[in-house]
């Protein structure tokens, strides 16, 4: 992670950052919704591949609703964010990285995949980060063999 300010200001917020990114992983493995609609500001927006912009808790209950539709939920058995550089702007930080993960599927078989992701955070009047703004591409399927997409 690049620590771009000095860490006499920034340390408490990197922290705070952290503690955001291992909720979020936390909540993603156990399907935990409401979890992740917390981790979100308010005005939070969301830009899915391949989707129109959409705020970000509409999304995730539209989500949710379809998964509730369908039986058998792909299993996530790896969950890790990499991110690469984290940069604080005052009251807002960015962060690019890479989400990897791999999923059992219905039929029992194992899908490795790989994804960029870029996000604005926004610093919220408790000292808590909330996700501002989401970008993504579509999943990128990992070779067995590789590792790499």
């Amino acid at each position: 992670m690049c620590r771009c300010e000095p860490p006499e200001t920034a340390n408490k917020d990197f922290e705070t950052i952290e503690e955001l990114h291992r909720r979020d992983v936390a909540a993603t493995k156990a399907g935990d919704y409401e979890t992740l609609m917390s981790l979100m500001d308010e005005q939070c927006i969301l830009f899915p591949p391949d989707s129109e912009p959409e705020p970000g808790q509409a999304y995730l209950r539209r989500v949710l609703a379809s998964s509730d539709s369908n039986e058998t939920q792909p299993e996530i058995l790896e969950l890790a964010q990499d991110w690469e550089e984290v940069r604080l702007f005052g009251e807002f930080a960015y962060e690019q990285g890479t989400v990897r993960y791999a999923v059992r599927d219905a039929n029992g078989a194992i899908l490795r995949e790989t994804q960029r992701l870029m996000r604005l955070l926004r610093r919220q009047p408790d000292g808590a980060w909330r996700v501002l703004r989401a970008m993504w591409h579509a999943p990128r399927r990992v070779s067995e063999e590789t590792n790499e997409p």
